[in-house]
């Protein structure tokens, strides 16, 4: 019985000299692109008319809310068409300004004011939108947008 006893205190004592550090991650599920960088992405895409690139960095469906007018697509590329903005003058976009509205680990609003410039690099429209960005498989995805006023994207 004593064997056992000092046994059990030996094991006790060993014990409390063994140290296990356990490191935890609460960001696992956060993604590596930040919104804010999401959004600058967005905007190179759009500009290289990657509709691909436009459909894999948006949620699905995805929708516009401009003035009045609200409508909702089963994915980024139905709700644009490039060959219209350029008709009506687009050549490129530039932003101006971004700032972080919000931000959660699933959710995220991002401001960013933005020109439209012609073939002549002078200023078509200058408008300020916002985006709604949800953290989807580890990744910030632009859900949708929210505008003041129309910006037409060419649809219509």
């Amino acid at each position: 019985m004593t064997r056992l006893f000092t046994l059990v205190v030996t094991i006790i004592m060993l014990a409390g000299c063994i140290r296990i550090d356990v490191e935890i991650n609460d960001d696992l599920d956060l993604p590596e692109v930040t919104p804010i960088q999401t959004v600058a992405q967005y905007v190179e895409d759009f500009n290289n008319a990657d509709l691909d690139a436009l459909n894999e960095s948006s949620g699905s469906p995805f929708f516009w809310l401009m003035g009045d007018e609200k409508n909702v697509y089963e994915k980024y590329g139905d709700s644009v068409d490039f060959a219209r903005l350029r008709s009506k003058g687009w050549s490129y976009s530039k932003i101006n300004s971004l700032e972080l509205i919000y931000e959660d680990d699933k959710t995220a609003m991002v401001y960013m004011n933005f020109s439209r410039y012609n073939v002549s690099d002078e200023v078509i429209l200058t408008a300020g939108v916002n985006y709604l960005l949800v953290n989807n498989a580890y990744k910030w995805k632009i859900k949708g947008v929210f505008a003041p006023n129309k910006v037409t994207v060419g649809k219509d």
